[in-house]
């Protein structure tokens, strides 16, 4: 039997770190989001918060933590890529999600269409632009437009639990 348990303003730290890891039993998928910086570098963040909003207009959202470096860099109109990461590419979903280094050594890339970095050997690229941003707590929600995207048939990685996963057959 589950048992439920409440949280809301004034929970502990210990009723966070529980909180958090019952929404890591939602397995997800893992995707690398990537822009070009006004100083004109690359920038990447690994996240697993993505969804797909709307077929017409074509609309993904997601969510960068209000802390994150990167979170002001996702203006209105500013164009950015969802690499969905293959199963092979854990090392590159761990390399941007660290908070400091090149997160693009040796990292393969090809430009996009809006020069936003495209990882190469993904299962999915696509070619967004900032349509709309939200406050969430401590996350800022960003909506995109799907400019452009490509798919290849290759196995996703996965995160649960607080682990990379793999699919099995």
């Amino acid at each position: 039997m589950v048992r439920s348990t409440s949280i809301g303003p004034g929970a502990s730290d210990a009723d966070k770190r529980r909180y958090r890891n019952m929404l890591g039993q939602f397995a997800t998928g893992v995707a690398v989001i990537t822009t070009i910086a006004q100083d004109r570098r690359p920038v990447g963040v690994t996240i697993n918060s993505f969804s797909s909003v709307s077929l017409d207009p074509p609309l993904i959202l997601w969510s960068v933590a209000t802390a994150a470096n990167s979170s002001a860099l996702f203006d209105q109109g500013q164009p950015f890529a969802v690499n969905v990461l293959a199963s092979d590419q854990e090392t590159i979903a761990r390399q941007f999600a660290r908070s400091d280094g090149d997160r693009f050594a040796g990292v393969p890339v090809l430009k996009g269409t809006s020069e936003a970095p495209l990882i190469e050997g993904c299962v999915a690229h696509m070619e967004c632009a900032v349509m709309a941003r939200y406050p969430g707590g401590d996350h800022v929600i960003i909506v995109g437009v799907v400019e452009r995207y490509a798919s290849a048939a290759l196995a996703p990685l996965l995160f649960h639990s607080g682990q990379y996963r793999r699919l099995a057959d």
